[in-house]
This record gives structure tokens, sequence and C-alpha cells, in this order.
């Protein structure tokens, strides 16, 4: 009764079970009465996330009449469902302390590598924005939360995290507070119509197959999320060996510290640099000055020199500035300057910047950007065909595994397409 080129058969060829039964072999007792197999509860969560089945009750539903569902499951007609809060227990316990779903999502990785869907050459980095299963209208101070014998799961998570690595909260200097009363791991974002509390989705691709290569969860800041870039362009290049010769990404990535990570790990950025010394308002650009490495000064148009007045550590800028005198002097003064002295700065890592610029000329760079847009699809379709346009776990490792979940899927719904060579040899195995 199941079409052998159905969608959940495709699937069932690809997955590999035998890493997840290992990691979670000691999760479980061999007294007692028989635990539900973990095996079951991943088909049923990759099952939610295929079909966009975003409730554990109603996936519980659909899988006790469905004969796709139950054929993927191994569940025979008369068998027993899971009770929906099985998932919860599993999820919150054995499956998180065994990393079950990196697991799966790298194992989707290692055979889009094997399978050629890998070029290796080109990269692109992205975030995407997703709300956090957490009402706008409940924001306290985090002072106002409760300790963490009467707090949520979510919140004791929170107030874990934050003992062991303090950072600073960010975004509470607006007039109102930025955490949630449910899931304070979530930062508050203005980037829909109205605020919302919510994650990053960063994820790299190579391009142009447009596999997932690596999944981060990020509190909706762009600063962690050009962090997470960092992290995941490292932990490819350490678990998959991926060093591709070329990574895109949008210009929130192009601070000089990011463009020097991309240069050190042996690929050129091609990244919109975020440069303002196009802001002259009618005066010299900087480009106008010759920067001079072995003194460590600039040359003004005029042949003054401004030298080196300082280092600001925690930029990583370098100020240089003319003589008040030279200025007062020059014929140029009225092209360059209203301020005493003409003032430059140059970055720490402005080698990086250079290297970004002068790509940014090239034809492999308009190449990148076009490549790039694989990101974005990659996005609509995690949220419009998948369900996760609104998460359905609270915490940054509830966020962690919805998106590694999503992934995963992508990956295989990949691997599984009907035109692929891949998934033809398979079918005929």
């Amino acid at each position: 009764m199941l079409p052998r080129d159905h969608l959940l058969r495709r699937v069932d060829r690809l997955l590999e079970m035998g890493k997840l039964r290992a990691a979670l072999s000691s999760h479980y007792s061999a007294r007692g009465r028989p635990s539900v197999d973990p095996e079951l509860l991943i088909r049923m969560a990759l099952i939610g996330r295929i079909y966009a089945i975003t409730s554990e009750r109603r996936l519980c539903e659909e899988l006790r009449y469905n004969l796709a569902y139950r054929w993927f499951c191994r569940l025979a007609p008369g068998a027993a469902v899971p009770h929906h809060s099985t998932f919860s227990k599993n999820r919150h316990g054995r499956f998180r302390d065994a990393g079950v779903f990196r697991l799966l999502f790298e194992n989707t990785v290692r055979r889009c590598l094997a399978k050629g869907l890998v070029s290796g050459k080109d990269a692109a980095i992205d975030a995407s924005f997703i709300a956090a299963d957490a009402s706008w209208q409940r924001k306290v101070l985090p002072a106002n939360l409760p300790d963490a014998s009467r707090a949520s799961r979510p919140v004791r998570e929170w107030l874990a995290d934050r003992t062991r690595v303090p950072e600073p909260l960010t975004g509470t200097g607006k007039g109102f507070p930025s955490v949630s009363r449910t899931d304070p791991a979530a930062a508050w974002s203005a980037r829909t119509v109205r605020g919302r509390f919510g994650y990053a989705l960063n994820v790299m691709i190579d391009t142009p197959g447009g596999a997932a290569l690596e999944v981060e969860a990020t509190p909706a800041r762009f600063a962690e999320e050009v962090a997470a870039g960092r992290d995941m362009l490292a932990r490819a290049a350490d678990r998959f060996g991926y060093r591709p010769k070329r990574v895109a990404a949008d210009k929130a990535y192009g601070s000089a510290a990011f463009l020097a990570f991309v240069r050190d790990q042996g690929a050129l950025p091609h990244i919109p640099v975020i440069d303002r010394s196009e802001q002259t308002r009618g005066k010299f650009p900087r480009e106008a000055f010759t920067y001079d490495r072995g003194r460590d000064c600039f040359t003004c148009p005029a042949g003054k020199a401004l030298a080196h007045r300082g280092f600001h550590q925690p930029t990583g800028v370098h100020r240089y500035r003319a003589r008040p005198d030279d200025c007062r002097a020059c014929s140029l003064r009225q092209q360059c300057t209203s301020a005493r002295g003409r003032a430059l700065c140059r970055m720490e890592n402005e080698d990086a910047r250079d290297l970004a610029r002068a790509q940014m000329r090239t034809g492999l760079f308009k190449r990148s950007m076009r490549l790039r847009r694989g990101v974005e699809r990659l996005f609509a379709d995690a949220k419009v065909k998948h369900g996760m346009g609104r998460l359905h776990l609270r915490g940054i490792r509830g966020a962690e595994e919805e998106f590694l979940i999503g992934a995963a899927v992508l990956n295989l719904l990949l691997l599984a397409r009907p035109d692929h060579a891949g998934s033809r040899s398979l079918a005929g195995k």
C-alpha cells in the first residue's frame, strides 16, 4: 500500500541508527519494565519535522492511524503508540545527555560528503530569526526572576549557565526589561513588525549543492551570530576536514576580526566590509592618505605625516592624527578637515579588510553573492514547509535541538531527491 518511491521510503534508506543506539546504550537499564525504543522516538521526531507537525500530542494521534508513519516507525498495525509525555522525559534527559540529535545531524553531513554533494570550494554563512515560545508581553528584570528552587526548567538552565559563564545583559537600556519570564535565554529583537523574543538559526552550507554542514543556536543578537560563524567554521574543519576556498556572508559579518579569522582558516572572505571611510562629508577620503607600514604612519595629500597616537584595545582601533600646526598652515585644509588636525583610524586587522575589499572587485565575489542565496532558500524551507516559524521547545538547548533536527531533515531530503543518482543507486540495493 506504500508506494516504492514514497518520501518516507527514500528517507528510510538513508538512516543509520547504529551510532545512535551505541550512544544511548548506557542511558537505559536492562532490568525492570522494558523502555520505549529510542529509535522509535527519533523516527517520530523526524516525521514531525518532515511534515511540520509541531505538536507532540497531534503527532502521537496521527501515528495511530497513518499507515506510512507506522511503517517508517516500525510499528505493527496493532502496536501501541508511545504517550506524548515520553518525548519530554527522553528529550530533557537521555537524548540531551547523549547528544543524539547532534549525532543524527553529523551522520547526514557525512553521507552528503560521501555522495559528492559537497564540493568543498564555496561556503556560505547566515543567520535567521526564529521566534521563541515566549510572549512579548511577559518581560521582567533579571532580578525579578524566581530562584532556582521555584523556577521552570528553562529558567533554571539559564541561571546555571550564567553562573558558569557570566555575561553582561544587553538590550536593557531602552526603558523595558529584555528578559522573558518563561525563556530568559531568548533575546529581545525588533527584526519583526513587533518586537519578539527569539533565537538565531545559524547555518553554514556548501554551495551550490546546499547541504547544511554546521548549525548552531544563539540568542538573536548580531554579536553572537558572528561568534557562531567562527565556531561553525572551526568545527566543520575539525570534524569533517571541511576547509572551503571561499566563504560568503552578508555585511553583518564584515568586521575586521571575522575577516581575519576567515583568512587565517585559509579561505578568501567574500564578505562586504563594514566600512565608514566613505562618510567624509565632502572631505578627503581615507584612500587619499598613504600608509607607511615601516614607519606606522599616514601621509596626507600635502605630504605631512599623521603619526600614531594610540591603540584602543577593546575595539582594535589604531588612531593617527596630524600635528595642529601642520593643518593650520596647510593650503588644502578646507578640503581635508574642519578640526584642529586631521585624524584617521586603522583597524588592527586592516590587512584582512584590504583583502576583502580586493575580493569585492572580482567576478568570483559576485558569483559567491549569488550562491549565498541558497542559505535563504534553506531558511524559507525550514519555516514554511517544516514548521520552524516558531519554536516549540524553550531554552538555548531546546532551540539547538530543534535546529539540529531541522537541518538533519533538510539534508535527508536533499539526499532523497528522486533525480539524485545517489538515491537511485541506494534504491537498487
